[in-house]
């Protein structure tokens, strides 16, 4: 029987059947191993390409399921680590337009992540009822430029449910995971799309300037032939794993502006370089290409440790 992990809890996977039914089973001792041909989509040297690493069931996997035992995974088309979850169709990153502060790095930071994992993202901006007017036509003349780059932005309020509709539209007959900065509303705003989901929510912490969440374990919830999921530990990210040769070709407008130095970093002392002329004659948003050189700064300063 071939079916889709949707938790897992305590080495205990839900598997959701072809036929709907969903059983509780455990993985084989021993399952397939692959050739390892890159590490964190690097491919890696010849000797070592011959290593084999055995894979785990991860949640998001298609598995053949065979006497109540998890008996093969079958290939997946892309996986996270953090969190570990496989075959996702789109990540959905839901930033809040006030309370906590929109933050254009932290959007970035999560572009270059999900860019490098080659999934399609899907930018939500929640609360927009704490702008005036005024502030949030300003706002959305901001965000126009990342519409220009190709990413599809919503706009909700999950009180009074503007933009959810949309938003729903959207999850339909794919795998979304959730993700986006911390506070922003992500179970809010799942409970206006499925007001049965009853995900536990709390309100901000004022003095720690964050949110808290009671999510622990990465789940899969059916919605309208496809999941959502609600994952842990997705609100965090870096530049780890990120080689600083490889960082600008994830800021996907600078290739627009091909560099005539061979190995330029874009850096602001390299003159003549196309990314930092097409920056300073606002071609490129100003603030992309500080966060582009923040982002470069940390991997550098990791590289030296």
């Amino acid at each position: 029987m071939v079916g889709r992990i949707t938790n897992l809890n305590g080495g205990i996977y839900q598997v959701v059947l072809e036929d709907g039914n969903t059983i509780s089973v455990k993985a084989r001792g021993k399952l397939r191993s692959i050739k390892m041909l890159a590490i964190n989509g690097k491919a890696i040297s010849k000797k070592e390409e011959m290593r084999t690493i055995k894979l785990s069931p991860k949640v998001g996997d298609l598995v053949v399921v065979d006497n109540d035992m998890i008996a093969e995974i079958l290939e997946r088309k892309n996986e996270l680590i953090r969190p570990d979850i496989a075959n996702v169709d789109q990540i959905l990153i839901v930033f809040a337009a006030k309370e906590p502060d929109f933050s254009f790095y932290l959007l970035d930071l999560f572009l270059v992540n999900i860019t490098r994992q080659k999934i399609t993202p899907l930018i939500v901006i929640t609360k927009i009822d704490k702008l005036t007017p005024i502030e949030l036509k300003q706002f959305k003349e901001k965000m126009k430029y990342y519409i220009n780059l190709g990413y599809e932005v919503l706009y909700v309020n999950s009180i009074t449910k503007e933009g959810i509709d949309l938003v729903a539209k959207h999850l339909e007959k794919r795998i979304t995971v959730l993700s986006g900065q911390t506070g922003a509303g992500k179970s809010t705003l799942i409970n206006a799309i499925l007001p049965n989901f009853e995900l536990k929510t709390q309100e901000i912490s004022l003095a720690l300037g964050r949110g808290k969440h009671t999510t622990r374990q990465t789940t899969l919830y059916a919605y309208k032939d496809g999941y959502i999921g609600d994952t842990p530990g997705f609100s965090k990210l870096d530049v780890l794993g990120i080689e600083k040769d490889e960082l600008s070709n994830l800021f996907i407008e600078f290739k627009s502006y091909p560099c005539r130095f061979k190995d330029c970093l874009h850096q602001k002392n390299a003159l003549g370089c196309q990314v930092r002329e097409a920056s300073i004659h606002n071609k490129i948003l100003s603030t992309r290409y500080e966060n582009y050189l923040k982002m470069l700064e940390q991997i550098v300063n990791k590289e030296k440790k």
